[in-house]
């Protein structure tokens, strides 16, 4: 179970998720196809290279190769970005952790950044922005445009329900205000009915205008 999973709010569901893309093992891999190549020179006496130099220069290829593949392989791994029902959340990092959250209620734009490269691989850079400000650039994300098309679409949901609501906040209010009205008209008319007295009807006006 992920860090998405694990806090998510009441009620609250996760609509899309996606990784880093896989080019962020190019630079590994270009160190050990380096190496390969490198082993692959003669060394001797006879040779321009003895074998102890190569042997030191191919261990320190080989050194950057595998920890630039463990760090790679950690971001990987540990790298969440997911859109639920009510936010966007980046999280990245193992033992130091660092997260970003925005409500889609207070997203402005969700904008993705590809070069061509990047179009024909499938991975680009995407950077949300809200009230208050943007958050980081979030670098080599798969599929881009599918998330800010999922982003865009569950942006519309909220809005449409903030909408929908602030309807019927009104109607409720407004109908409120009719009954208050016919109450006083009713009262108006028993009063000049004579079916009530001044004073009650002086009161009961009050409380009418009271709940208003």
């Amino acid at each position: 179970m992920g860090y998405v999973t694990k806090n998510l709010m009441e009620n609250e569901e996760v609509r899309y998720q996606t990784k880093m893309h896989k080019i962020i093992f190019f630079t590994p891999l270009i160190y050990f196809i380096l190496a390969y190549l490198f082993n692959l020179v003669p060394c001797g006496e006879n040779e321009a290279m003895g074998c102890d130099i190569k042997e030191i220069i191919l261990a320190v290829i080989t050194i950057i190769a595998v920890l630039s593949l463990i760090v790679r392989l950690i971001k990987y791994i540990f790298t969440e970005f997911a859109i639920t029902s009510r936010r966007i959340i980046h999280k990245t990092g193992f033992i130091r952790r660092e997260t970003w959250e925005l409500l889609l209620s207070k997203v402005e734009s969700v904008q993705v950044d590809q070069g061509i490269f990047a179009r024909i691989i499938g991975y680009g850079v995407i950077d949300v922005s809200g009230t208050g400000g943007s958050k980081d650039p979030v670098k080599l994300i798969r599929r881009p445009l599918e998330f800010r098309m999922k982003a865009q679409e569950e942006i519309e949901k909220v809005q449409s329900n903030i909408k929908s609501n602030e309807s019927s906040t009104d109607r409720t209010e407004e109908s409120h205000e009719d009954s208050s009205e016919e109450k006083l008209t009713k009262l108006k008319e028993l009063f000049d009915k004579e079916l009530i007295n001044e004073d009650e009807y002086n009161q009961k006006r009050q409380e009418v205008i009271d709940s208003i």
